[in-house]
């Protein structure tokens, strides 16, 4: 194109507001959509600008597949309400609260939901926080493994208890299996301190 011809079609079509024509298959997706020309590139192509859903880009689109209409009218705000999409209604309070228990569940009280046991309510709470092992054989459906007991509680027992390690002689084995934690550190206290 000859620079006369594209300063031609710059002042013909650069700010105006155009409509494509629908007949052309890779329009299709600007059909109904109102866009505006920023200008002219010197292939002689429009860069229009469609501002439907926040589209910010410039598309470059040959100008004898746009045309020129009216600037679009803004839709009043009584419009774009009633064009807002409706709320979904609200559960039902005795179904929301079927859903949303009041603490926080643990894997034992996940797991035995999922199986259809008892509900988190109708068990009645460990005294502390349960061990992995404890977890395992609930999700099983076995007892538990230990009994839970609260941290504070294992460490007065353990403070209250005195310590009797199981010291062996030089030549002397040590069964580990059959020693507390308590019994295996005084035994390394004892030793390691030499």
């Amino acid at each position: 194109m000859v620079f006369e011809q594209i300063e031609h079609l710059k002042q013909q079509y650069t700010d105006k507001f155009v409509v494509v024509d629908e007949s052309r298959p890779e329009l299709l997706r600007f059909a109904g959509t109102v866009g505006r020309v920023k200008t002219v590139n010197m292939s002689g192509r429009a860069l229009v600008e469609f501002g439907a859903d926040a589209n910010i880009g410039w598309y470059d689109i040959d100008p004898d597949f746009l045309k020129v209409v009216d600037r679009p009218k803004p839709q009043p705000p009584e419009a774009k309400k009633k064009t807002a999409p409706a709320k979904k209604p609200a559960a039902p309070a005795a179904k929301q609260t079927e859903a949303k228990p009041a603490g926080k569940l643990s894997t034992a009280d996940i797991l035995a939901a999922a199986r259809g046991g008892p509900k988190p309510a109708e068990k009645p709470k460990p005294a502390g926080k349960p061990s992995t092992a404890d977890i395992l054989a609930a999700a099983r459906g076995e007892k538990a493994a230990t009994p839970a007991a609260p941290p504070e509680a294992a460490e007065e027992a353990a403070a209250a208890e005195p310590l009797q390690p199981q010291v062996a002689s030089a030549g002397e084995k040590v069964d580990r299996t059959t020693m507390s934690v308590a019994d295996i550190l005084a035994w390394c206290r004892a030793h390691d301190g030499r």
